[in-house]
């Protein structure tokens, strides 16, 4: 069974009486998460599909339903609440439950969609939970069971990787070549993951865009999500698209803003503080499924940019601060991929490469001007670990991220 590194994170005492939001593109694993932690505390019978009618008609018999099957007792029980975004007005529903139990019960929430989309889906439930995000399989998840450790520094995060042994290139390979999605990636077979992939946008688009939003030409969407994979690594331009489509420009970003908030792709803005010279261009996108880039390259830089995205995830959902995802452009067009951010101060910069070569000077100039921050330059080649000059790195991508 692959060990997720968000379940210590999430079920932590430390988060005391709050329920878990557990949020993530659909078949990432919420609901096995989820009822690996209901069968550990001897709960499994307390997972509750509201997409089933049976569970809505018993919630509206006994709004406290769930405690017909698991008494109030000595010991707090795990409740676990799948889908129940897709109800009108969800979070009235979950404020009466939670205001009424939480002292005797403990609630997991999760959902294939972001869980604060609805806003006018009722009352808000402010200081009543924590959010958490399980996104696709990251290489330390299938490398590893052992738990990561929160680096204080970026000189830490990478002095951790080049004291750890890389993981086998063979794991990054499959990875790449299948994904991060549990099934695909464990069935391994190539058909089975081009039937999935064919499938699975076709699925999101039908049953959740469409049940929770009011757009109608949804096949737009679905070729707005094809036209994405051949842009992936550059600024995308909203007129271009719009064009293409021949839907207007807000349309554009509206369904842009769609495929993020149900997870089809994520996108990072533009960093210009404190660079000379800095480009503010638009957003450029990325694909929670990067099989979809043909291009080796781009397929590349999209998994480091997933990576990323878990391992922030995971340093923001497990100590409190905030770290964030940018890249920076300038008018000459040089680029560093990606930069964190911690509490809004730059933190380590990082270039993709499919091969190890020198780390080009304008990094260098980006990270002077940015208060010499470290920088790591990540290559698919295995065997690599050196420093180039002070701060400055070459690192694997089977040794930085295994």
């Amino acid at each position: 069974m692959l060990t997720r590194t968000l379940y210590p994170i999430a079920f932590s005492e430390e988060w005391g009486r709050q329920m878990r939001f557990i949020s993530g593109p659909r078949q990432v694993g919420k609901t096995t998460l989820a009822r690996q932690k209901l069968a550990a505390e001897q709960s499994a019978r307390l997972y509750y599909l509201w997409d089933l009618r049976s569970v809505r008609q018993r919630y509206r018999e006994n709004e406290l339903f769930f405690t017909a099957d698991a008494p109030p007792g000595e010991k707090k029980r795990w409740i676990c609440f799948d889908e129940i975004h897709k109800l009108p007005k969800w979070k009235n529903i979950l404020k009466s439950i939670f205001d009424e139990t939480a002292e005797r019960y403990n609630f997991i929430i999760t959902g294939s969609a972001k869980l604060n989309i609805l806003r006018h889906a009722g009352d808000s439930l402010a200081g009543r939970y924590f959010t958490f995000h399980l996104l696709p399989l990251t290489l330390h998840e299938i490398n590893s069971t052992a738990c990561l450790s929160f680096p204080k520094t970026a000189q830490a995060f990478i002095q951790q990787a080049l004291d750890l042994a890389a993981a086998p290139q063979d794991s990054l390979a499959t990875l790449l070549r299948y994904g991060g999605f549990p099934e695909p990636f464990l069935q391994q077979s190539q058909a089975f993951h081009n039937k999935w992939a064919r499938d699975y946008i076709e699925t999101v688009v039908r049953e959740d865009i469409g049940s929770l939003t009011r757009i109608v030409d949804r096949e737009y969407l679905v070729e707005l999500y094809h036209l994405l994979p051949e842009m992936v690594g550059s600024p995308l331009s909203v007129t271009s698209l719009a064009s293409h489509i021949q839907a207007s420009h807000p349309t554009i970003k509206n369904y842009l803003r769609r495929l993020e908030d149900f997870y089809l792709v994520f996108s990072l803005p533009p960093y210009s503080s404190n660079i000379k010279r800095s480009l503010l261009k638009s957003r450029k996108y990325y694909l929670y499924d990067w099989t979809r880039m043909a291009d080796a390259s781009a397929r590349f830089e999209n998994w480091v940019a997933c990576q990323l995205t878990a391992l922030l995830n995971f340093l923001s959902e497990s100590t409190g601060e905030a770290f964030e995802l940018f890249y920076i452009r300038n008018k000459q067009k040089q680029e560093t991929d990606f930069l964190v951010l911690c509490e809004k101060k730059p933190w380590l910069l990082i270039e993709a490469k499919l091969k190890d070569s020198s780390i080009d000077r304008h990094h260098f100039e980006n990270a002077a001007s940015l208060g010499n921050i470290p920088i790591v330059q990540v290559c698919l080649e295995p065997g690599i670990a050196a420093m180039q000059k002070k701060n400055a790195y070459r690192i694997s991508a089977s040794r930085l991220f295994g």
